[in-house]
């Protein structure tokens, strides 16, 4: 049971910026309608067995107990037989409007710096701040419900795979079970399905227990959190523990509410370093509103790389080269290009609002063309019909490329849907005239979420606002000093399908392939992009 005293003024004071609001618990009257075991075909909301809203999410972030918090972490990692030991104290502190303080404060003789346990913490802590704002997390479709022959609730649960951020997504691969007891939660005990990866860890076997305790006025609080698991880091053999203790909570109605008296006296001392933690993130706007919904939100900022390569195959309706008509020349009907353009650029991005991607690129464009044409017949006196020929025309250009872009998108559970359109603008590359028209493209898709491997089929389509005619100047090209300009009719189809893939790598990477296939173009584009 926790230790309860009443404090002086002066040892308030000093609790104060440490302390813990309140979280409350209600109490049902749990019907079970005289069966031993419950599956439920239909999802099952676990409220209604006495497991509060937020029970769930405790197994992963502390800070939901309250607004005011003071937790004793201790870490021992044995990793190829060598056993380090490490120690730490989280203090967490709400103001008026709802803005979090975290400090780690910490000895530094009982913090290991081999195993950068400060900037691990730091990790866990932003994920853990960010579940405040999530709605549930559980699948309702996964949980069993369980009476044991002393009366107690056994409920078992999966987390969601729709709704964890990338930072925590390993919890996709966990099942929970609580245990209930005269309707009220004892313990949450978290074991893993499957292996799973996250930073340098391996994980084999993971179990965590979350032990339950109540206040005098009724409130259900966090006694102890304790994790063991065994896998690999960096290949090597790995056994991890973990112990999370609640050192001081404060109750609107108890105040201050000492747990371990010993080890708050050990986090007051003055001599304690600090290392504050910075929480709060401009973008995404509207972040906390769209995590309250359930909804996972992309990280805001990305930087990415991309390949595409373009084969083109059309035919023309006319031809003026250097100011002359070539009509009554090269038959158009009969002449065809075949086209091979390869983009590189490089992009950065910002996530404005979690729907509302936008951003700016640029690179360059290498184009080879090959164009067969076919001159017209011609009679001539006394010669008669000559023609027609058939000749072939090399084309080498290299544009600058020079765009910007947006996305919207929107989804639910597995599916997903998105909007992304460019506007591109090109100039041959040693040319110092000014860019040539922009070209507008819209990309709508429609896809789905391998939720397990973290990865994103999609179909769609693509337009290219290819104008019928193509202008230019040839001169850098050619090497010329006074302007070669052509002016060409052509037969382009503006859509083409869309096919592609994502797949997430870490919660930082992700690579892209898609594929688009029309009637005069196919292409494909790779893309590499990091996200922080």
């Amino acid at each position: 049971m926790l230790k309860l005293k009443k404090l002086s003024l002066k040892t308030i004071s000093v609790l104060l910026p440490f302390a813990v609001s309140t979280f409350g618990y209600a109490q049902n009257d749990i019907e079970l309608k005289n069966e031993n075991y419950i599956e439920a075909n239909q999802p099952v909301n676990m409220e209604h067995y006495g497991v509060p809203k937020y029970l769930p999410k405790l197994a992963i972030s502390s800070m939901l107990q309250g607004d005011h918090v003071v937790e004793h972490a201790r870490k021992k990692e044995t990793l190829d037989g060598e056993t380090q030991e490490s120690e730490v104290y989280l203090v967490q502190t709400t103001d008026n409007k709802g803005n979090i303080d975290l400090r780690i404060k910490y000895d530094p003789t009982k913090v290991d710096e081999s195993t950068n346990l400060i900037d691990s913490i730091e990790k866990m802590t932003k994920s853990e701040y960010k579940l405040r704002q999530y709605a549930e997390m559980y699948d309702k479709q996964s949980v069993v419900v369980t009476e044991l022959e002393n009366g107690d609730l056994e409920i078992e649960f999966d987390y969601s795979k729709y709704t964890l951020p990338q930072d925590i997504a390993y919890f996709r691969f966990m099942r929970g079970k609580v245990l209930i007891s005269e309707g009220q939660p004892v313990s949450l005990i978290i074991t893993n399905n499957n292996p799973f990866k996250q930073d340098d860890y391996s994980i084999d076997t993971y179990k965590q227990i979350t032990f339950f305790d109540n206040l005098p006025n009724g409130r259900v609080v966090v006694n102890k959190k304790l994790i063991t698991a065994k896998g690999e880091k960096k290949k090597k053999a790995l056994e991890l523990e973990i112990e999370m203790t609640p050192v001081v909570y404060y109750d609107d109605q108890l105040g201050a509410v000492v747990q371990d008296e010993s080890l708050l006296s050990v986090v007051s001392d003055p001599r304690m370093r600090e290392e504050y933690v910075d929480l709060d993130r401009t973008f995404p706007l509207m972040a906390d509103m769209v995590r309250k919904q359930g909804i996972d939100v992309p990280l805001p900022f990305g930087i990415s790389a991309s390949y595409r390569r373009q084969e083109m195959d059309f035919n023309f309706t006319d031809f003026t080269i250097g100011g002359v008509p070539l009509e009554g020349v090269v038959n158009p009907e009969n002449t065809v290009a075949h086209v091979v353009a390869e983009a590189y650029t490089v992009r950065g991005d910002v996530n404005i609002l979690p729907f509302w991607n936008v951003f700016g690129y640029v690179g360059q464009i290498d184009v080879e063309a090959m164009v067969d044409a076919q001159t017209q017949q011609f009679d001539l006196p006394v010669i008669g019909p000559i023609g027609p020929y058939d000749f072939s025309v090399p084309v080498k250009l290299q544009y600058d490329l020079l765009g910007v872009g947006t996305t919207l998108s929107m989804g639910y559970k597995q599916f997903f849907g998105s909007v992304t359109s460019t506007y591109s603008m090109t100039r041959l590359k040693g040319s110092t005239a000014d860019w040539g028209d922009g070209i507008v493209t819209v990309q709508p898709m429609l896809g789905y979420q391998l939720a397990d491997y973290r990865a994103q089929i999609f179909v769609g389509a693509e337009y290219q606002a290819l104008k019928p005619r193509m202008t230019g100047d040839l001169a850098p090209a050619l090497g010329l000093d006074s302007s070669f300009e052509y002016d060409v009719g052509v037969n382009l189809e503006k859509w083409a399908y869309l096919v592609g893939v994502n797949k997430q790598i870490g919660k930082h990477y992700n690579m892209t392939f898609l594929y688009n296939k029309g009637e005069t173009r196919n292409s494909f584009t790779i893309n590499l992009g990091y996200h922080f």
